[in-house]
């Protein structure tokens, strides 16, 4: 890494340029644009502790001292829950709370950039969790996305049981280079009643790490049996 893209990203504090949303469409193809709005009757997150305890979340001794901030509605959608095919899952009415959140990781070093975790978390009546597994299980293998304009490229990495990890690719341009490739990691898992996303969204144009994502997906699985 050059030591202007080390003075960009440090100069950038921590505003972090969000990508936006999936589409709303109920049953889009399978390489469907990329739309910038939450899926409509898809509950808002809802902040910590109504709903889901606040111990249920990563805590900063899980992230290099890094805190939860508050999101949107509708930033980061696609990964609140996985939804590559946009739109709503028949058992999205199973869900009796959510919260979405983000972190500005530091990096490793002193020299390297922070990157932007997101976590998900929604509890569901009894059964709904399972069944949502299964349908952004069957959505990941039907809307795989491609590279595009405007679109995002799934690939499932590792799946097994409850549990899987997923790579989301995107072509992107950031200030006067040329597009390229950015790869961001999403893990997805079951604990009980309750679906747990981790996904690392990277930083400016540059990846996420699969490798925090595999760790950060077993922490956040065992706060997550905090959620009764």
């Amino acid at each position: 890494m050059t030591n202007t893209r080390i003075r960009r990203a440090v100069s950038a504090g921590l505003l972090v340029a969000a990508i936006a949303g999936c589409g709303s469409s109920p049953d889009p193809a399978p390489a469907a644009p990329v739309a910038s709005a939450l899926p409509p009757s898809v509950p808002a997150s809802v902040p910590a502790p109504a709903g889901i305890p606040a111990a249920a979340l990563l805590q900063p001794e899980d992230v290099r001292g890094a805190t939860a901030e508050s999101l949107p509605q509708g930033e980061y959608a696609y990964v609140r829950p996985l939804r590559p095919c946009g739109g709503r899952y028949p058992s999205d009415p199973t869900r009796t709370a959510a919260v979405a959140k983000r972190f500005v990781v530091p990096g490793s070093t002193p020299e390297t950039v922070p990157t932007v975790v997101v976590q998900f978390i929604g509890r569901h009546q009894p059964g709904g969790a399972a069944r949502q597994i299964q349908e952004i299980d069957a959505a990941l293998k039907k809307c795989r996305g491609g590279l595009a304009e405007g679109q995002r490229k799934w690939d499932i990495i590792e799946s097994g049981g409850d549990t899987m990890l997923v790579r989301i690719g995107q072509r992107f341009s950031y200030a006067d280079e040329e597009p390229a490739t950015v790869n961001h990691y999403a893990a997805l898992a079951r604990v009980d009643d309750v679906v747990v996303v981790v996904a690392d969204m990277g930083w400016e144009n540059m990846d996420g790490s699969e490798k925090l994502v595999r760790d950060l997906i077993g922490k956040a699985k065992v706060r997550a049996e905090a959620v009764h």
